[in-house]
């Protein structure tokens, strides 16, 4: 599987913000694994931003801690730890979930990690009911369905292929999207509403908005 699907359905920015072009090597031997080579090639010509004006991938290296892969991935992983009955593993152990991105509503996106890098499959957890959604596809080709709307978890907004512009490069550090987040940062959080506010485009009008899975902003 290629990027190139995602490259018809969402074109990349001409001049990506912090755009990674490696090397891997460190990243890949901070995390003990191989990462898919779809997602190498994403951050390469996308680098950071905004996708679907909902979520965020996170790249290697990013200025921004809490969009920094090698960051977030123990991170992530480590608000997870004592909880019962997962239906996965997590990050270290073998075969565990391994973080990508999240949402503005504190979803988490993650890898199912398989054989091959190349194979790794995506999961979504959804924070409000604290459920898991596996996808058979990788990284890129999740991105461009939820593009074309030919993917649709079950508790995103409904409103993402009509967004206006589905990827904005730069997420300015003083307006970035944010999520309300329990104090402890763990899951289990029931708020569902997610406010942001962003200075984006060359207008530089100010955005306000209310995204929930409940109730798809018009």
């Amino acid at each position: 599987m290629t990027i190139e699907t995602l490259i018809k359905a969402v074109p990349p920015p001409v001049r990506p913000f912090e755009a990674f072009h490696g090397p891997w090597e460190p990243i890949e031997a901070a995390l003990g694994i191989a990462l898919p080579a779809d997602y190498k090639d994403l951050v390469r010509l996308y680098g950071r931003g905004y996708w679907f004006e909902f979520l965020g991938i996170d790249v290697p290296r990013a200025s921004n801690r809490h969009v920094r892969l090698e960051s977030k991935v123990p991170a992530v992983c480590d608000s997870f730890e004592g909880l019962e009955d997962l239906p996965y593993p997590m990050w270290p152990d073998a075969g565990g979930l391994l973080p990508f991105g999240s949402t503005d509503n504190g979803d988490y996106l993650l890898w199912l990690p398989r054989s091959s890098p190349q194979a790794w499959g995506v999961v979504v957890w959804d924070r409000g009911f604290q459920a898991f959604e596996a996808f058979d596809c990788d990284m890129t080709d999740f991105l461009a369905g939820l593009a074309t709307g030919d993917v649709a978890p079950k508790e995103f907004p409904t409103d993402l292929a009509y967004c206006d512009q589905p990827f904005r490069p730069h997420w300015p550090e003083f307006a970035r999207p944010w999520s309300h987040m329990a104090p402890s940062g763990r899951p289990g959080d029931p708020v569902r509403l997610s406010w942001r506010l962003g200075l984006y485009g060359s207008s530089g009008v100010s955005e306000c908005g209310v995204r929930s899975a409940e109730a798809p902003r018009p």
